[in-house]
């Protein structure tokens, strides 16, 4: 597969979006000899694909993209939360997912040429779970160890909480000194229960808004 090209593909993507993603679907899909690493470097691309202001797609009508839409979003979100559980490494990820929604004989998954192509441009941009990274290193806490450590995190964490709360001239500000507060925390499963209850704390505070 032509990496440059697919690339260059994307970045002058000038049309509606939905074209876009037919096009990429016939080009580097059904006529490339490596869809499964198209797939990786579509699902990777940090930028906007297509033109987000162009309302009139050629080859797919809106009503047609919005039936396909409703019917396969679950499916899909479902199959690639499914994959990533199973924690593979990112070439055995996108194999099984282009196997999965791309190549499968099951009515349930896409099967024309218009479901695939927004099947690409769903996982594109409305699943959270890609692109994906296998986890590499998992540390099993027990709720004892964590209960323990939080309470060994206690002047760390109330100064943490007053960072947070505090006015600060730059975001980067602020982090700095979340970084500074961790960095003096030598024990590394202690270190992972400071950083849980402090994303922990950040969620809550982006659910609220």
């Amino acid at each position: 597969m032509n990496r440059d090209s697919l690339l260059a593909t994307l970045d002058n993507a000038s049309a509606n979006a939905t074209d876009v993603y037919l096009r990429l679907y016939e080009d580097y899909f059904v006529k490339g000899d490596e869809p499964e690493e198209a797939l990786r470097i579509i699902l990777e691309y940090p930028r906007e694909i297509g033109d987000a202001d162009d309302n009139n797609p050629q080859g797919i009508t809106r009503q047609e993209e919005n039936r396909i839409t409703n019917s396969l979003e679950d499916v899909i979100n479902g199959t690639v939360n499914r994959i990533a559980d199973m924690n593979l490494t990112q070439r055995e990820f996108y194999t099984n997912l282009y196997k999965s929604l791309f190549e499968s004989d099951n009515g349930v998954f896409p099967q024309s040429k218009e479901e695939k192509a927004i099947t690409l441009k769903i996982l594109s941009e409305n699943v959270r779970a890609v692109p994906y990274y296998q986890v590499m290193e998992i540390d099993r806490i027990s709720r004892e160890e964590f209960n323990e450590e939080i309470d060994n995190l206690e002047t760390h964490l109330q100064e943490a909480y007053y960072m947070l709360n505090r006015q600060f001239s730059t975001t980067p500000a602020r982090a700095a000194e979340i970084v500074r507060i961790a960095d003096t925390i030598e024990d590394r499963k202690r270190r992972i229960v400071f950083w849980t209850v402090i994303i922990n704390s950040l969620r809550n505070v982006n659910e609220k808004e």
